[in-house]
């Protein structure tokens, strides 16, 4: 398959002062909400965005998401999140992303990938059977340079935290929005281990939704090589979310 560069979205941004961690650096959570926006922007150019999908009552859910990056975009530095479908099966599709500033500096990449629901039957449905294929046309054969999602084991049985569900961690599907998680996730390291590493890659996978007042309990495993595998359940031992964060030392 040849690579067809009219099927990739491309979206300017630039780091604002609003939306940076301590260190000047674009946060996560804004980092995270605009691959999610650019993805909904690119399913929508091919008629499968956000609006023509509640038409019929169904719904894009993210299941995995990766994130490994070079570098974090800073405070003015302006950026280009470009996005294409890589492939599409059955219930699933992979989008990739791929994280670039001025002059070719590559600032990361991205793999997720996606279900449709059914918002009343709340099952996926068949992507090859959408109208006209669906995204079937629009699949490029533009690759990247990292791992894709694998298989994550939180083995600590003891929390470190339990939060519940609050309106500011709702998006508009009414659930905790998925890169809120990542936020909280965050939230579990103390600040000296920022003061001296950066997050290379973000590793996780969604498999279930929390709403308001769901109490979540966060597991975490400290590995090796900078990694640390975390899970967060609800109160009734229901997985939600699992991931693996790894850090690098700062240059």
């Amino acid at each position: 398959m040849m690579m067809n560069s009219e099927h990739i979205g491309r979206y300017p941004f630039t780091v604002e002062p609003f939306s940076e961690d301590y260190k000047g650096r674009l946060s996560w959570g804004f980092l995270g909400n605009h691959l999610l926006r650019c993805a909904s922007l690119h399913a929508g150019s091919h008629g499968f965005g956000y609006d023509e999908m509640q038409e019929t009552r169904h719904v894009w859910v993210l299941s995995r998401l990766v994130v490994e990056l070079e570098e974090m975009p800073r405070t003015g530095d302006k950026y280009t999140v470009e996005t294409w479908v890589s492939a599409i099966y059955r219930q699933f599709n992979d989008r990739l992303f791929a994280i670039t500033g001025e002059s070719g500096r590559v600032f990361g990449y991205g793999h997720s990938v996606w279900a449709l629901i059914d918002m009343d039957s709340r099952q996926p449905m068949e992507l090859e059977a959408l109208p006209d294929g669906g995204f079937s046309s629009a699949v490029t054969d533009r690759k990247i340079p990292i791992k894709g999602p694998g298989r994550i084991r939180v083995k600590n049985t003891i929390p470190d935290c339990t939060l519940t569900a609050r309106y500011s961690d709702l998006d508009i599907n009414r659930h905790v929005n998925s890169i809120r998680y990542i936020e909280m996730m965050l939230d579990l390291f103390p600040k000296s281990l920022f003061d001296s590493h950066r997050v290379k890659r973000m590793e996780v996978a969604y498999s279930a939704e929390a709403y308001f007042g769901d109490r979540l309990s966060f597991f975490k495993d400290d590995g090796e090589d900078g990694s640390y595998a975390v899970e967060v359940r609800k109160q009734d031992g229901t997985p939600v979310v699992k991931a693996v964060i790894t850090f690098d030392k700062e240059a």
